[in-house]
């Protein structure tokens, strides 16, 4: 094997390169960085000798664009049951059209490049070995993921791995651009969402982490403060979930200029308001069907039996400390608890997907793009 060091004499490599994705370099492009070194050890003996011969040594244009695919593919998009071979091409089809950002406000800047912020802390949370978080929408909703093709003109969605990611600043820049008369209002509660998806897909993170952990510590103890702290954490991820169906009907009333719908006490008023006011002619299109079924309460028992016993009556025994005390680790109540969580973390993201997909039919009203339908990529 050549060795490092003689490598680095006599070729100075970069230890990394960046790889865009599309033909274009802009504000909010995506792009992976590729490992040089591991491009070098791919090498076979002819091509190391030849270049060492002629003391240079580049990687060809197709070995970069192939690693950043795979990068692309491990770090942002997934795997088809993510959608994620789809929205490769999709994004690639994004990255490649001129953008324009003059629409957007002071403030709409500051809260995309919040998110973008988020989103990078949240994939360094994230690894391989967290593959079993992924929300595998693909599998579960198919027929919501195609509903990303068309909705990329004014609302481009990079992932759906973990959480609903959106390129932030198209997508504010697009609602600015229709003049909807309640865009402030759009932007705000689309950030907020946004948000409550990254909390939420890091909290889970965090109770996964937490599960593993004290699998060890359970051996040497009656109760753990591992077990207290998961306990704690599923109360977050309740008030998250929750927080963010209240919130979802509240953009998709907004849609249609009804204001305050999250201000309503209770969910079935909620979802009587946001019922009315959605135009009569649209209930047929599958998407609005899916928005309107999965909001109903029958969809929602779970998460509001246990909501309503965190803050109410005699609360939930999965959720106290007398159900883990001097337990064995696999008896515990925190696995049942992760797969309610993250059932309902992915049909709320299916349902915010509906929703922005009802959002961008109305843009697309208020503002046709001047793209032809046959040129959308497929």
């Amino acid at each position: 094997m050549i060795k490092e060091k003689l490598i680095r004499y006599f070729f100075r490599p970069e230890i990394e390169r960046l790889v865009f994705l599309g033909d274009k370099k802009q504000k909010g492009s995506l792009f992976v960085p590729v490992n040089i070194k591991k491009l070098w050890h791919k090498q076979s003996f002819r091509v190391k000798l030849m270049s060492i011969l002629k003391l240079g040594w580049e990687p060809t244009e197709l070995e970069l664009t192939n690693a950043g695919i795979q990068t692309f593919k491990w770090d942002i998009f997934g795997e088809e049951s993510d959608y994620g071979h789809k929205l490769l091409n999709i994004m690639a089809w994004h990255n490649c059209r001129e953008w324009n950002f003059d629409s957007l406000a002071e403030a709409d800047i500051k809260k995309a490049e919040a998110i973008d912020g988020m989103v990078l802390l949240t994939r360094i949370r994230y690894d391989h070995r967290s593959s079993f978080l992924n929300l595998n929408l693909a599998t579960h909703y198919p027929f919501m993921c195609l509903l990303v093709h068309p909705m990329v003109v004014k609302i481009p969605i990079l992932s759906l791995r973990y959480y609903l990611n959106v390129h932030c600043e198209f997508a504010f820049n697009s609602i600015r651009q229709s003049k909807h008369e309640k865009s402030d209002g759009l932007i705000s509660y689309l950030y907020e969402i946004l948000f409550l998806q990254q909390k939420t897909a890091a909290a889970l993170h965090e109770y996964i982490r937490l599960i593993v952990h004290l699998q060890d510590e359970k051996k040497r103890a009656l109760f753990t403060n591992a077990e207290i702290d998961a306990i704690m954490k599923a109360d977050l991820l309740f008030s998250y979930l929750k927080a963010t169906i209240e919130k979802t009907i509240a953009l998709t009333g907004l849609i249609y200029s009804v204001e305050n719908l999250d201000s309503k006490k209770n969910h079935a008023g909620k979802v009587k308001s946001l019922v009315e006011c959605i135009p009569k002619e649209l209930y047929s299109l599958p998407y609005y069907q899916f928005v309107l079924e999965y909001i109903k309460p029958e969809y929602l028992e779970k998460l509001n039996n246990y909501r309503t016993g965190l803050l109410h009556k005699k609360g939930i025994a999965d959720l106290q400390p007398h159900n883990y005390v001097g337990k064995k680790s696999e008896t515990l109540p925190l696995k049942k608890i992760f797969q309610v969580l993250h059932e309902q973390h992915t049909q709320n993201t299916a349902v915010l997907l509906g929703a922005l997909a009802i959002l961008t039919d109305e843009l697309v009203r208020l503002d046709p793009p001047n793209i032809k339908k046959e040129d959308l990529p497929r």
